[in-house]
């Protein structure tokens, strides 16, 4: 036999213990899992079941995990939040396609927290908001082509293509001076919402309680056009995370100058 094919069976070999071993961590790691205690502070085996499974279901949609101190940190990969222990307290990890977030929620020292430092990140798949510049000044000319009436617009960000896509929602009944009602854009395929958008009319560019509402629970760039009849119009933009609100500055002269 030669050489060669020596070293082809070889590494064919080589590959098959790969996929071997593999195969088996994955196994253990499933089994690993399964024998962990339950995170929940309640006596398995005296709760009702229906109850446990309730907070089963509630425990899996958010996660409590605690940060390692010797270990590198793994960052949540799949869509969705945890909430995060470390020394300094209790941090909030969003993941979106678009989106990696990290945020203290409650600070503590006074005890001792035997776990690892956490440090706050937001990390933009598309760099700056300021990518979508092209789309904000096309929905701007729309908003005030529709002033005194509001206006919405959806920008799409796709995390395979790293490509914009404005959509403009098919709006329920009337839009009016004071008030927009719609239908969330469906995203296509490898998109998700990212930046959403809606104007004031000749009203200033601020958050309402409607808005508070309305974004409580969401993960995304708020935007907000007004004073549309004006030779400088404001705007206002926040990130909002699951009812966390952070405003962001941006200049309202990039988008109407």
């Amino acid at each position: 036999m030669k050489k060669q094919e020596y070293a082809n069976q070889f590494n064919e070999l080589l590959d098959i213990c790969r996929s071997s071993f593999n195969t088996f961590l994955e196994t253990a790691e499933a089994v690993l899992r399964e024998e962990r205690p339950l995170p929940l502070a309640v006596d398995e085996a005296n709760a009702p079941a229906d109850q446990l499974q309730m907070d089963m279901a509630l425990l899996a949609a958010a996660p409590v995990a605690a940060v390692p101190r010797y270990a590198p940190f793994h960052a949540l990969q799949e869509n969705g939040h945890r909430f995060l222990l470390a020394a300094d307290g209790l941090h909030l990890e969003v993941r979106r396609p678009w989106l990696h977030y990290i945020q203290q929620l409650a600070k503590h020292t006074a005890v001792a927290i035997p776990f690892g430092e956490m440090a706050k990140k937001c990390e933009l798949d598309f760099g700056t908001i300021g990518s979508a510049l092209e789309l904000m000044k096309e929905f701007a000319a729309k908003a005030k082509a529709d002033a005194p009436l509001e206006a919405a617009a959806s920008l799409l960000w796709n995390h395979k293509e790293k490509t914009w896509r404005i959509a403009y929602p098919k709006v329920i009944g009337e839009a009016t001076t004071g008030s927009i009602q719609y239908e969330h854009v469906v995203p296509g395929e490898d998109e998700s919402l990212a930046i959403d958008l809606h104007s004031h009319g000749h009203l200033g560019a601020f958050f309402s309680e409607t808005d508070n509402a309305d974004d409580r629970g969401s993960v995304k760039i708020a935007g907000v056009f007004g004073d549309l009849d004006k030779a400088q119009p404001t705007v206002a933009f926040r990130m909002c995370v699951l009812g966390l609100y952070i405003d962001i500055p941006v200049p309202a002269s990039k988008i109407f100058g």
